[in-house]
């Protein structure tokens, strides 16, 4: 079984069950590699529609069309950002967690990607210890 797969999800493939855009596919295998040799059990979901990032605002922030559109993400719980804005609509922000839960700033995952996943293109946004991005956005 291919550990890169083709998707026919726009021009996403799929790496390891995550759903990203193909110029961080190579980087995302090599991160998760590093991280399972190290213990570390990261899971979590990548790409994102349009119409998935349409539902998550409503979700989160309201289901005004203010809320969904024009809202700040800061202002929605948990942050989102507004349909169009999003890295996870181009395939290059991925949603970690771990071992199958959430990755808060004292768990092991999160220490484990703040000294490694920048050797691998990926940056955390500060206030979302779980989203990471090829922007830090």
């Amino acid at each position: 079984q291919p550990r890169i797969d083709a998707l026919k999800v726009g021009r996403m493939v799929r790496v390891r069950g995550f759903v990203v855009a193909p110029s961080i596919s190579v980087q995302l295998l090599d991160l998760l590699d590093a991280a399972e040799r190290d213990g570390i059990n990261l899971g979590g979901a990548g790409y994102r529609s349009n119409e998935s990032q349409i539902r998550l605002r409503r979700l989160h922030c309201g289901t005004s069309n203010y809320a969904i559109y024009q809202m700040r993400s800061s202002q929605c719980r948990p942050p989102t950002a507004r349909p169009g804005a999003s890295q996870h609509e181009i395939g290059l922000a991925i949603d970690f967690d771990c071992n199958g839960g959430s990755i808060g700033q004292d768990s092991a995952c999160y220490k484990w990607l703040a000294a490694n996943a920048s050797r691998y293109g990926l940056k955390n946004l500060p206030s979302e210890p779980w989203h990471w991005s090829t922007t830090g956005r």
